[in-house]
């Protein structure tokens, strides 16, 4: 299987484009210009030709206003008509009816992978004699894209048409999908070439490196073993059941335990290899310091330890060719804050959180959060454990200083998300809620807002102050937590609870007690929680074949009510239980009618691809 058939147009486009080396080749001939003779006989071109590979990856979970958590149980998007409701709704068909997210998207990574195949294809030759470290280095990086970008591919839609060689315009258009076990073949030979032709080459953060590999091939393996790939498991669902081509969606043999034994040791490999950031804790940070260390990860990017590959804001810029807009600044991580910041700052709400996903967040003692405890619900946002606060803005949280034109109803720049009402009747909409005074269309429906990720010493002025954010594709906790479901999946609990004890300590939480069922239960939980908004949900929810449990319900809001007290004074609204009594009621808001459709645990093939080749099976349900 070594073809592909994809839309002429980008059959059309040029084989490279332009891409940011160094302040010279800003300078020099666009490589779409340029003949690829040329190109592969000259190293800073050639250089460029496999830097390009790497826009295909956009930035990510950071790329746009709608992150993958919002087609899952943990976030909602604001605004509707955009193809969310594909998802949650399950709408998709191979017509579209759903948003294609473009770092997953068949149509605009086939084209990358083309690339990498050119690439492949010529330093392999190596017809201009480049130096052998340089040349394994490029040829190292063209075989860890092909293998991202497969990896990608399968957790969309199972098996896909391999290519292994560059397609031309006189290729055959039979070129009918591989199966699942040929697509995983594929990507692990990918990611184990180069991890070895990678071996001693620099450790940066921006380009693939022997680590990259190592942490991509725990991802890939890690999916593979889970159980929507596991026949006994997957056979639960109905359209899987009657589907009559299980090869292209699953394994059809092979032992699931030797699956997840694979997926260990890749694992074990990269934690082997180098270290995460404050895991040696031997009982839980204080508070304060759990909190602050859930933010260094994702504020400090790429100069913290944790961060493995991702998208260096600084290194390829805001404006790179696969951000589209005038100004360079319309899509990307520099705009995340405007994306999902709270309406009362003159930010969007594009992706907020739900009730569903705060409630994943235990206290600080590590009970466990419940709404039907008369004391949780009287007080739900004091005492919680540690990520919550570095995740999550909610009524009245401390955040950044409110604009000129919005002090006058906020001097103490503190989330307002409810309603409170004065002894003498008059109503005070928050300022950062749906009714309130400040672009009411951009105010967050669930009462919360997201934190994760927005610069918090970044001024709130748009779009003068933009903040520099690096996008994170992969981190070394999230090989951590695959190393302890892979030990948890083989009945090895000492092994899974030693390593997630250390994720908890740095998090402040106790060690864990629970085993069984128990501990499975847990163990996701903290995945949850730990990868908000890092394109893991979405396709746990999926390998865990959660789907039912994560969108067979409406999404919640919190109602917060605020009365003053007899006897007391106020002059300017702020949160104060002295003043003000509270309430707080989880509430159905029907919005999106969420249900569960089993055909979206693949996504559909375009029928546009089919009619071009219909030796292309389309997926089950569709």
């Amino acid at each position: 299987m070594n073809k592909i058939i994809v839309n002429i147009t980008l059959l059309l486009a040029a084989c490279f484009f332009f891409a940011s080396c160094n302040d010279d080749f800003l300078n020099t001939q666009p490589l779409s210009e340029i003949a690829e003779s040329n190109v592969w006989s000259s190293t800073s071109l050639a250089e460029a030709a496999v830097l390009d590979l790497y826009q295909g990856t956009w930035a990510g979970t950071l790329t746009r206003e709608e992150t993958t958590d919002a087609f899952t149980d943990q976030a909602v998007f604001t605004h509707p008509g955009r193809g969310v409701d594909g998802y949650t709704e399950g709408k998709m068909n191979p017509a579209g009816n759903f948003m294609d997210m473009q770092w997953f998207s068949w149509n605009q990574i086939y084209p990358f992978i083309r690339s990498a195949n050119i690439a492949i294809q010529r330093l392999t030759a190596n017809e201009a004699g480049f130096d052998e470290a340089f040349t394994n280095r490029l040829l190292g990086e063209a075989y860890f894209m092909r293998g991202y970008y497969y990896t990608q591919l399968m957790r969309q839609f199972g098996g896909v048409v391999l290519l292994t060689e560059p397609l031309t315009l006189d290729s055959e258009a039979n070129n009918p999908r591989g199966t699942f076990e040929e697509t995983m073949d594929l990507i692990i030979s990918d990611l184990d070439r180069a991890i070895t032709l990678l071996d001693g080459a620099p450790l940066s953060k921006a380009r693939a490196n022997s680590l990259t590999a190592m942490a991509m091939k725990s991802r890939a393996l890690t999916h593979a073993a889970s159980d929507l790939y596991e026949p006994s498991k997957a056979s639960s669902v109905s359209t899987i059941a009657s589907y009559s081509n299980k090869e292209l969606i699953g394994y059809t043999s092979g032992s699931q335990d030797q699956r997840w034994a694979a997926a260990e040791a890749a694992s074990r490999a990269l934690l082997d290899a180098t270290s995460g950031y404050k895991l040696d804790y031997s009982s839980p940070a204080p508070q304060s310091e759990a909190i602050q260390n859930y933010e260094d990860i994702w504020l400090q990017g790429a100069g913290n330890q944790d961060f493995i590959w991702g998208r260096i804001i600084e290194g390829f810029g805001y404006g790179s060719r696969t951000y589209p807009g005038g100004d360079g600044w319309s899509q990307g991580p520099g705009m995340v804050a405007l994306y999902h910041g709270p309406n009362g700052y003159h930010e969007w709400a594009g992706t907020t959180p739900t009730e569903a996903l705060v409630s994943k967040y235990d206290l600080a003692d590590g009970t466990k959060f419940d709404w039907d405890n008369p004391a949780h619900a009287a007080d739900p946002y004091a005492n919680r454990e540690a990520r919550f606060y570095s995740t999550i803005l909610y009524d009245g949280a401390p955040w950044k200083q409110r604009t000129d034109d919005v002090v006058r109803f906020d001097k103490f720049n503190e989330l307002q998300t409810g309603f409170y009402t004065l002894s003498d009747g008059t109503i005070i909409n928050g300022v950062d809620t749906r009714q309130g005074p400040i672009e009411d269309w951009n105010g967050a429906r669930t009462g919360y807002y997201f934190r994760k990720f927005a610069d918090p010493n970044q001024p709130a002025s748009w779009p003068n102050n933009l903040q520099k954010i690096d996008a994170p594709y992969i981190r070394y906790t999230e090989i951590l937590l695959n190393f302890v479901e892979a030990n948890i999946m083989q009945g090895d609990e000492g092994e899974a609870t030693e390593w997630l004890n250390r994720l908890r300590f740095r998090n402040g939480l106790p060690a864990v007690t629970a085993s069984g069922a128990a501990l499975v239960e847990l163990y996701k939980r903290e995945r949850d929680k730990e990868l908000v908004n890092e394109d893991a949900r979405l396709f746990d929810m999926k390998r865990w074949l959660e789907g039912p449990e994560s969108l067979n319900k409406q999404v919640q809001q919190i109602l917060i009510q605020a009365t003053q007290k007899p006897g007391t004074t106020v002059t300017d609204y702020r949160k104060d239980t002295n003043v003000f009594d509270y309430t707080y009621r989880p509430t159905d808001i029907v919005f999106e009618n969420r249900i569960w459709q089993d055909h979206v645990y693949f996504m559909p093939i375009s029928q546009t691809e089919i009619d071009r080749d219909p030796s292309l099976i389309q997926n089950p349900g569709y």
